[in-house]
């Protein structure tokens, strides 16, 4: 949510207390016996300021004990102001989104962007958030909420509903939050492997599709599922939530991000029929460069690294497991170091190969294979030195260790 909708929240919250306030004052003061002449002589209004003992006090913001409570009072201030309900659900998520911001900053900086730890303060938040909103708007407003919010995720084509189908796509959609919400608690907790948690979200969405096909027609379906111009924003904003950008950074990742797909989409079309074509994986692999470097520029190189990491398979494995494969955090990050190094080493050195062969020099690849093939073997023995052949053996077996096969010219 913007800085500039939080201060505009904050000042339609003061002027509503102030105003509450001003009316329960007068509505006292008008019901309150006027001041004796002994407790307000002439002498004193012209030489003192009077001072009012009995001065009627308002309920006030500050004492009410939680923030629950204070978020309800405010929320009936304004709804008996006859402010609409999806202004309401607005005030009442901004309060919301700041406390829960701040938390994600001071649990990623304690845990390093620890990928579990997050996931389940993200559980968390989620439960927060419904029981909060649920609580201020009161059921019905609540319903109106979540529903206009599933809707807009289930239907981004934004086709025409009837009162019987939205109700309808409200309880598919719902059924499949909470089967993702099952799925995530079965992984954090170890009960399922990703295999089986990826097969299982496989199997909802299907189900989920297929249903919506029978409910509104393939045609229809088809057009509730149109890309919209938030679509792309909503996906990006999932991506980033570990290193939680400012809304001036989020757009400019954005903008790179779509620059990236645009790009893409282009190459695509350029090598359909040709995409084994190596000139194909090279300018990808510059497209991503680039936008790396641009979120890099953007985020900074921590948050960079917390990003790359969050989104790094192998990394959230060995944090996941870390306790049963005999790593602590300090192994942790400097086995990913060491795959980092192998792969950029890699990169760069087949790249330089290739760029020397473009240009009809002589290169001999039998020797460049056999070169990466002992780095490959080098790098394993001395991870495999440093970890033990225990764990080595446990993380090689849960593909931790994604080497490059030396390819062969």
């Amino acid at each position: 949510m913007s800085r500039e909708f939080r201060h505009l929240v904050s000042l339609v919250l003061n002027v509503v207390l102030a105003v509450t306030v001003v009316v329960l004052v007068l509505h006292k003061s008008e019901r309150a016996t006027a001041p004796s002449a002994r407790e307000v002589s002439p002498e004193k209004m012209t030489n003192e300021t009077p001072v009012f003992t009995d001065q009627p006090k308002s309920p006030q913001y500050t004492d009410i004990a939680s923030a629950s409570d204070r978020r309800r009072w405010l929320i009936d201030q304004l709804r008996a102001a006859g402010v609409p309900n999806n202004v309401l659900a607005r005030v009442a998520l901004s309060d919301l989104d700041e406390g829960w911001d701040k938390r994600f900053e001071e649990t990623a900086e304690k845990n390093h962007g620890d990928a579990d730890t997050m996931a389940e303060l993200q559980q968390e938040r989620e439960r927060d958030e419904e029981a909060e909103m649920r609580t201020a708007l009161g059921e019905v407003g609540f319903k109106l909420w979540d529903q206009e919010k599933q809707l807009r995720e289930a239907n981004i084509g934004k086709i025409q509903l009837t009162d019987s189908e939205t109700n309808a796509v409200y309880d598919l959609k719902k059924k499949l939050q909470q089967r993702q919400r099952d799925l995530e608690q079965a992984r954090l907790k170890g009960t399922m492997d990703d295999a089986e948690i990826n097969d299982a979200s496989e199997k909802a969405y299907t189900e989920f599709n297929q249903q919506m096909k029978a409910l509104l027609g393939d045609d229809r379906y088809a057009k509730s599922q149109g890309q919209d111009d938030g679509t792309p924003a909503n996906n990006l904003q999932q991506e980033l939530a570990k290193v939680n950008p400012n809304d001036s950074q989020f757009q400019d990742l954005l903008k790179a991000q779509q620059q990236l797909n645009e790009s893409r989409s282009k190459l695509d079309q350029q090598f359909q029929d040709d995409p084994t074509n190596p000139a194909y994986a090279d300018q990808i692999k510059a497209l991503d460069e680039a936008r790396d470097q641009e979120y890099q520029r953007v985020l900074g190189s921590n948050a960079f690294g917390t990003l790359q990491k969050a989104q790094d398979d192998g990394y959230s494995k060995m944090k996941k497991y870390e306790n049963i494969w005999g790593l602590d955090d300090n192994k942790v990050d400097n086995v990913y170091d060491a795959i980092k190094y192998y792969e950029k080493t890699v990169q760069d050195y087949q790249a330089r190969a290739s760029a020397l062969d473009a240009q009809d020099q002589s290169v001999d690849w039998d020797a460049v294979n056999k070169n990466l093939q002992q780095f490959k073997e080098q790098t394993q023995q001395s991870l495999q030195n440093y970890l033990g052949q225990d764990s080595f053996n446990k993380m090689q077996r849960n593909g931790v260790f994604q080497f490059n096969e030396v390819p062969h010219h």
